[in-house]
């Protein structure tokens, strides 16, 4: 996927400071201890290259120092990638069109929906700074502050293609046609069906799809 590659080439570069590994690398390293062991501590990650240090070297062709992938140079990673929201967009659209591109995949149908997660956690003082916030609660706990979160896959594997972590509060109508457009630049073409739940189906959603050239397929809609 090229993922390592494709990171550092949109990601600014490290201070003059930084020495081993790179956003890039760091960043597949983190992202294979989460796959692999469930879990997405920072603290963890550091034992666990050291425990695996030669295969990890051999299947990436590295050189995987000590202290390369410790809490603190992690923590930066994450720090710039949230960050720099134009360079993470445009990280995940360039690694949605290498997956698509490699494995010939169909771009026919795409699909979008936003769930709800609630949360035992207390609130901060800031609360314009955070995304955990009171709002409607699918899961009927009013009580417990939520984030929600926004993906878009494509058919009819159901590869990510766009994914967001939204507010708690906040209103699902407006993401969609923004959702759309970001998919279309990930695909490749406008003439995909795009489907989604009836919070699409607003007169202005459906009017800017279609003014863009898209076509949509919604709850209490027909393919248009």
């Amino acid at each position: 996927m090229e993922i390592a590659k494709c990171i550092d080439q949109k990601l600014k570069e490290p201070h003059g400071n930084h020495k081993g590994l790179s956003y890039g690398q760091l960043s597949v390293l983190l992202l294979t201890y989460i796959i692999t062991q469930s879990d997405h501590r920072l603290s963890a990650v550091e034992p666990w290259v050291e425990a695996h240090r030669k295969i990890l070297e051999l299947s990436t062709g590295w050189s995987i120092a000590e202290k390369d992938a410790s809490d603190d140079r992690l923590g930066r990673v994450v720090e710039e990638l949230g960050k720099q929201s134009s360079a993470r967009q445009e990280i995940e659209i360039k690694l949605g069109r290498h997956l698509i591109r490699s494995y010939e995949l169909p771009t026919e149908v795409a699909r979008a929906d936003t769930s709800s997660f609630s949360v035992n956690h207390q609130q901060g003082e800031s609360v314009e700074e955070s995304l955990l916030r009171y709002g409607y609660s699918k899961d009927q706990r009013p009580d417990l502050l939520q984030y929600r979160q926004l993906l878009a896959t494509l058919d009819p594997m159901g590869m990510p293609l766009i994914s967001a972590t939204l507010e708690g509060n906040g209103a699902d109508d407006p993401l969609y046609f923004p959702t759309w457009q970001k998919m279309a630049k990930v695909i490749g073409h406008k003439k995909f069906v795009f489907i989604a739940d009836c919070k699409a189906s607003s007169i202005a959603t459906r009017a800017q799809i279609a003014a863009n050239g898209g076509v949509y397929s919604g709850s209490q809609l027909g393919a248009i």
